[in-house]
């Protein structure tokens, strides 16, 4: 039964947390007040990692990539767990919370590096857009998955 419609959402969906885990969220500029205009900085905002422009690495967004690792693993164990389509359900709710939360904590980074970088700007990238996505793929996922159930339920009830 992996060929089911929710089992390609859900591959889909992995994939995406992946690609997104591979590819800058935003780009940074940070500004310093005390220096002229033309004395800006960009640091791109990966998962794990922000990245100045020298090349310096600051272990400072690891929940994210946590969070999005966690998702897109469960998912890929979902996919593989048919025969329990309750559980199924289940984790893919569990997964729609954990993208959800990404989205929350990267606004709150996103805050949260404006205000340290004393007056810069925060641009998000096409890449802090694929958790979304991955989120609606789950949530379609989980509908076909509890379609199923249903279905069963039914065939079951004639018999």
């Amino acid at each position: 039964m992996i060929q089911r419609i929710q089992s390609v959402y859900l591959l889909l969906a992995s994939i995406l947390c992946v690609v997104c885990l591979c590819l800058p969220v935003a780009t940074l500029l940070v500004t310093d007040a005390k220096l002229a205009i033309e004395a800006s900085a960009t640091q791109q905002v990966y998962n794990l990692w922000i990245v100045s422009g020298d090349g310096a690495r600051q272990f400072t967004t690891c929940p994210l990539f946590l969070l999005l690792l966690c998702s897109a693993s469960l998912m890929l164990y979902t996919i593989f767990a048919y025969r329990n389509r309750m559980m199924q359900s289940r984790l893919c709710l569990f997964i729609s919370l954990l993208l959800l939360g990404w989205h929350i904590l990267y606004a709150v980074y996103s805050q949260i590096l404006v205000g340290a970088g004393s007056g810069g700007a925060f641009q998000g990238s096409f890449a802090a857009v694929l958790p979304f996505v991955s989120l609606v793929l789950t949530v379609l996922a989980r509908r076909r998955i509890i379609a199923d159930e249903k279905l069963v339920r039914a065939a079951d009830r004639i018999r």
